[in-house]
């Protein structure tokens, strides 16, 4: 069989199927990941063939792409800041929408003079990463409640870490609840917390992603709350967090209630996504 049959065949399988997939792209997108060549390549040598073993393994994953496990999952990458960091599923998929949260500190942490940064549910390591990568100053205690998850943040910063730069000299990761057992004083704290409401409807793709890492209780902001809790009582002078598009109003209560001054940025969507809180510099 030739690549151009190949895809041709997965583009059948996935109509057929009748899931909203992005049928042509993601055949390549996994055609190429089985064959280790780019999608450019195949569009250039569609006439190649396509060993036995491949188009099995090809076969395999189109399959468990119809059963709506993500694309992330069955190449173990996703793009994040214009860099391919490991995934698997024990952690969330990195969405550009985060990608806003690095952008929006930077005023902050040149501003506020920012040295020592604490992350609770590091994940897949995206946001503690490229943080260190961006700030090279900056020191960095990132915690999280999943040993898996932090195995796949430890895999990231082997694979980010230079001669010239160890992150891990720079990030350290601590398997704990919140900033349980952590006694250090921060300037920064960042998360991306499980913040959608217990059965609130979502996409069977996302549904697929750990939960624990996606609920964040009945009402969706209430680990959000013991998030801002906790960094008033650790006097952590700015706050970041990604949040959902509708508890804008509710976190802004919480947060002036323990006298942080919220500023909040929206998504490409134009959705309240996050915030950056501050209180006063001394």
């Amino acid at each position: 069989m030739t690549v151009a049959q190949a895809l041709m065949w997965a583009k059948r399988e996935l109509i057929a199927s009748n899931k909203t997939l992005r049928v042509g792209l993601e055949s390549e997108i996994l055609l190429a990941y089985v064959m280790g060549v780019t999608r450019q390549w195949l569009h250039t040598w569609g006439e190649k063939q396509v060993e036995q073993e491949q188009f099995r393994e090809f076969q395999e994953l189109i399959t468990k792409r119809i059963s709506h496990i993500p694309i992330a999952y069955l190449i173990q990458s996703a793009s994040f800041y214009s860099r391919d960091f490991y995934v698997d599923s024990s952690v969330l998929i990195p969405r550009p929408e985060s990608e806003l949260l690095i952008d929006n500190l930077d005023f902050y942490i040149r501003e506020y003079n920012v040295k020592k940064v604490a992350e609770i549910g590091i994940g897949s390591g995206v946001l503690s990463i490229t943080l260190a990568l961006k700030y090279p100053h900056l020191q960095i205690v990132a915690t999280d409640i999943s040993k898996d998850a932090l195995e796949v943040a430890s895999v990231n910063l082997e694979r980010f870490s230079t001669a010239d730069f160890d992150l891990k000299k720079c990030i350290e990761l601590k398997h704990t609840s919140l900033l349980d057992g952590i006694e250090d004083k921060f300037d920064l704290l960042i998360s991306n917390p499980p913040y959608i409401a217990k059965g609130e409807k979502l996409d069977l793709d996302v549904l697929s992603e750990p939960h624990i890492a996606l609920f964040g209780g009945e009402e969706g902001d209430e680990i959000l709350g013991e998030i801002i809790a906790l960094s008033a009582s650790r006097n952590i002078a700015i706050l970041a967090c990604e949040m959902g598009y509708n508890q804008r109003q509710s976190i802004q209560k919480k947060l002036e209630s323990f006298d942080y001054k919220p500023g909040f940025y929206r998504d490409y969507a134009r959705l309240d996504r996050g915030f950056i809180a501050c209180r006063n510099k001394d």
